[in-house]
């Protein structure tokens, strides 16, 4: 939905309104419920992963208007997580075990196999070259707003809820100037692209709670490489949906995502 819109920053901010508004409710409650949490360093971590957030909303966003959806996603979701496991364990401290170590290497090779990342490289032009360039900003900003995340709710103990609803508030806030400064690409947005923009507003918050909340249970390590099973239901859609075919790149892909999930929850 986010590549068909391809609205840059109207859009971000626009789906930042819709997602403050569906989420406003819960994180009333949960501020009134943990306030006690909110001291100088949570707001520290707030307000970096708001800005980083923000960034990498309109990274993706360029990426999207400069080069295909079929490269620069995969590669953003392929590096993203091998960018965070490797700044979990220099940064946070963690050291996955060997089965660990087996399923991160599983899913990040998965990724890159379901996109046809090599086929890719082997035929470079500028716009590749420009998919190439936004999708690795894209994932190294995945990697680092993944970082502040896991340390505000594994170091910190702040209440993903609480902790979302605030980075949310503010990183739209961070947007609005410039988004008021563009009403008319504001007004097409929403005339365009209303039915996206409401169901990337609700999807969103839903599947980044739903992170922070597995943050708590798992090592950001584990974590981080898990969320990247979406690119299954990539694959199945293009098969059934769109009439893609199965080449056994992508069989081979898969097959090396389900077993490093399953090597993952093994560890």
């Amino acid at each position: 939905m986010a590549k068909k819109a391809a609205g840059g920053l109207p859009f971000v901010w626009l789906f930042g309104v819709v997602s403050l508004i569906v989420a406003l409710p819960f994180g009333i409650h949960a501020g009134l419920q943990h306030a006690e949490q909110l001291n100088a360093v949570a707001w520290l971590a707030v307000a970096a992963s708001a800005l980083v957030h923000a960034v990498y909303s309109l990274v993706l966003q360029k990426g999207y208007r400069e080069s295909d959806f079929s490269l620069v996603y995969p590669l953003a979701r392929g590096t993203g997580p091998l960018f965070a496991v490797l700044g979990a364990i220099l940064l946070l401290g963690e050291t996955p075990n060997l089965p660990g170590w087996l399923g991160i290497f599983a899913i990040v090779c998965g990724v890159l196999l379901i996109s046809g990342f090599a086929r890719t490289l082997a035929a470079p032009s500028p716009q590749i070259r420009a998919g190439l360039l936004w999708g690795s900003l894209t994932g190294l900003s995945i990697a680092a707003y993944t970082l502040i995340d896991g340390w505000a709710i594994k170091h910190l103990g702040l209440t993903p809820v609480l902790y979302y609803f605030l980075g949310l508030c503010l990183r739209t806030t961070l947007l609005t100037p410039q988004a008021l400064l563009d009403l008319p690409s504001v007004r097409m947005q929403w005339q365009r692209n209303r039915r996206h923009i409401i169901a990337v507003g609700i999807l969103s918050p839903l599947a980044y709670s739903l992170i922070l909340f597995a943050m708590t249970e798992a090592p950001l390590s584990y974590i981080a490489p898990a969320r990247e099973i979406s690119m299954l239901a990539g694959v199945l859609i293009g098969a059934n949906l769109l009439r893609e075919g199965l080449t056994a790149s992508r069989l081979l892909g898969t097959a090396a995502m389900v077993g490093g999930v399953i090597l993952l929850a093994l560890a």
